[in-house]
């Protein structure tokens, strides 16, 4: 009798299992592992479409990503970055600019900030942006360097020189000393400054 009742048993038991397996009963989690799932395979998607550097595509997969809340930051600054690599200037500094609200000391995302606001056209902004970064980063060889890249570029010759003479002295060694040099005399006097 006994073996009866657990033959019956371990037979009701493995056809109820069975159903479970084909029977639409999700199990509870399950959606929220999926959905995971499913980010984290957007995220690698992305990656792999940076590293082809289709930046267009790369972002709508970080954006689709960014629904995984263990994902979001990380797949959101990637998306930023694609939006500036892509030259979308306009995303790419209100991502930036929300970037920043989360973690305003953060160095690397202001000198990307500065960056971006050059690059779409807000010069007056992005001069005060670089030079608030040299002073608060007066051996940050990387910031200096764009700092004054843009001075001459824009043709401030005065303010350019002075950022030379402090850019030779702290970074004797920098390859574009003697560049930035020839592009220093290379500017006339007489030659008025770019706004």
């Amino acid at each position: 009798m006994k073996r009866f009742f657990l033959t019956v048993s371990f037979f009701l038991l493995l056809s109820s299992l069975f159903s479970c397996a084909s029977s639409s009963i999700r199990v509870p989690g399950e959606s929220r592992i999926i959905l995971k799932n499913l980010a984290t395979e957007y995220y690698t998607i992305a990656e792999g479409y940076m590293e082809l550097k289709k930046y267009d595509k790369a972002a709508e997969y970080y954006a689709l990503a960014m629904r995984n809340k263990d994902l979001y930051l990380t797949a959101y600054y990637k998306l930023a970055r694609c939006y500036a690599l892509s030259e979308n200037w306009k995303k790419a500094g209100e991502s930036y600019s929300e970037l920043l609200k989360l973690d305003p000391n953060n160095t690397m995302l202001k000198t990307s900030m500065a960056y971006i606001t050059a690059r779409r056209g807000d010069i007056d902004e992005a001069l005060v942006l670089y030079r608030e970064l040299s002073e608060s980063n007066p051996y940050d060889e990387n910031i200096l360097e764009s700092y004054l890249a843009l001075l001459i570029h824009l043709a401030r010759k005065e303010d350019a020189e002075q950022t030379f003479l402090v850019f030779k002295e702290k970074f004797p060694d920098n390859k574009q000393i003697t560049s930035f040099e020839q592009e220093l005399s290379a500017l006339s006097d007489s030659k008025p400054e770019k706004k």
